[in-house]
């Protein structure tokens, strides 16, 4: 378990999820396709996403927190270091599932990792890009990211690159 950080620290940005799945899951992602279920093999999982406008840190302990059931254990790391950082923070009181990351966080996957890129511009396509050549491969286009026709927020890949490589890939 471990919190990665690139650039100076700052309430907003963008950040990638990292996933363990030790085994194979049937997973539906909301509304999405119609309900379908989609099958995702024993591997690592990819969640991209951004929070701008100051939101970084609650999106974070919300993604770390489940509707049902205890939170993922990264979340207390989060917290320290938000709170480490002067940052008055707390995790949600309670959470509803909305967003396709709130079905994948729900999972029987464990948050890993969580690689944070501090900025004020949306990354999602340049950290989407970066994952794919590292090997991950999109589970399904729009999944997670309707506002991009093509583009896919939720990954896959049989093996883990190293948290380094994520963080040197970043956008520039």
């Amino acid at each position: 378990m471990s919190i990665h950080t690139l650039g100076s620290p700052q309430k907003s940005g963008a950040y990638v999820l990292e996933l363990r799945l030790q085994y194979d899951l049937e997973l539906t992602f909301g509304r999405f396709q119609n309900g379908r279920s989609f099958l995702l093999r024993r591997g690592w999982l990819y969640y991209v996403g951004s929070a701008l406008a100051g939101r970084l840190p609650s999106r974070l302990l919300r993604h770390a927190s489940r509707a049902a059931g205890p939170p993922h254990a990264l979340r207390e790391g989060l917290l320290n270091y938000f709170r480490e950082l002067g940052w008055r923070v707390k995790p949600p009181h309670k959470k509803t599932l909305h967003w396709h990351a709130d079905y994948l966080m729900e999972s029987a996957a464990e948050l890993a990792a969580v690689h944070v890129f501090f900025g004020d511009r949306p990354m999602e396509a340049q950290l989407e890009a970066a994952l794919r050549a590292l090997g991950a491969a999109p589970l399904a286009p729009g999944l997670g990211a309707g506002d991009r026709p093509g583009g896919s927020h939720v990954l896959w890949s049989p093996t883990r690159p190293p948290s380094e490589k994520i963080s040197a890939r970043s956008p520039s």
